[in-house]
């Protein structure tokens, strides 16, 4: 392991994008690049400098690590988009990508994020076939039947959840309670049945699974850690498998779960544990002598 040097870049239209490039100061000939992506609207030190941590692990075990802050958030200029959030999240990544690849020949990258940021990854990497492997920390997936159980039985062990249903304060009436607020609202204003009412449709899952099936298939390595701070929605350690039932993932998916520490990693054994899994696992699916062959 050695050494970690930083110093802060600025490249895109304009220079309008700006990010600090973590490096090892032994050289780094040949080695994937690490681009991480902005979680919510935290910028690039991430929620209790998980991004800081993360970067300079990563960098003293070898791999040049990009954190920098899409455009409107931190120190990055907001520039005019006429695409989604999405869409201009992945273009601010690939514009990383050819900065990169421009500044220090990079031609292959692992995307990494936390939350929206590991959601953004995802996207990136259906977009873009220089990603050959993506760090998804706590991203946003659906609950099973078995995940739901858990959830609400863990719930039922809280004296205070009986206390709060028989003072008619649980979240669930309360729910409720803005639910008929708003389609009275909108039958009133539209005339509309309950069943009318405009709902925004969930993504795809034919769509996202066909995508993912693709990309593994083309050798994208993924990692997935999921923590505790998502136990309302992630709570045991094969939900993900019980979600993409027959997917082949080929081997190139590695599963972490932390049940016992928080969204943002922030306490001190839990956070060495995690940068521990993510060099390890960067150190073997992709080795230093291997990343020099192809690049030679």
């Amino acid at each position: 392991m050695t050494a970690a040097r930083e110093r802060i870049v600025r490249f895109g239209a304009q220079g309008s994008l700006s990010g600090i490039i973590s490096t090892p100061r032994d050289g780094c000939d040949g080695a994937v690049h690490v681009v991480l992506v902005n979680a919510g609207v935290v910028h690039r030190v991430g929620p209790n400098r998980l991004y800081v941590d993360i970067a300079r692990a990563l960098a003293s075990h070898g791999f040049p690590v990009l954190r920098f802050d899409l455009s409107g958030l931190g120190d990055s200029h907001a520039v005019t988009s006429i695409g989604s959030l999405s869409e201009s999240v992945v273009a601010d990544v690939r514009t990383a990508f050819d900065f990169l690849a421009e500044s220090r020949r990079a031609t292959s990258f692992v995307i990494c994020g936390l939350c929206s940021g590991a959601n953004y990854s995802m996207l990136t990497a259906f977009a873009d076939a220089r990603v050959v492997g993506t760090i998804l920390i706590d991203p946003t997936v659906s609950r099973t039947w078995r995940s739901t159980i858990i959830h609400h039985a863990r719930r039922l062990r809280h004296p205070a959840t009986w206390g709060k249903v028989v003072r008619l304060q649980h979240p669930i009436f309360r729910k409720s309670l803005r639910r008929l607020r708003s389609l009275t609202a909108a039958q009133i204003a539209q005339g509309q049945s309950e069943q009318h009412v405009d709902r925004v449709a969930p993504p795809d899952a034919a769509i996202v699974r066909t995508l993912l099936q693709q990309a593994v298939d083309r050798g994208l390595h993924i990692l997935v850690v999921f923590t505790g701070g998502v136990n309302q929605q992630y709570n045991y350690r094969n939900q993900l498998f019980d979600l993409l039932p027959g997917l082949d993932f080929r081997g190139h998916l590695h599963l972490e779960f932390m049940p016992f520490t928080d969204h943002s990693v922030s306490d001190g054994s839990s956070r060495v544990a995690l940068l521990g899994v993510l060099a390890a696992w960067m150190a073997t699916r992709f080795p230093m002598s291997t990343q020099s062959q192809e690049s030679a």
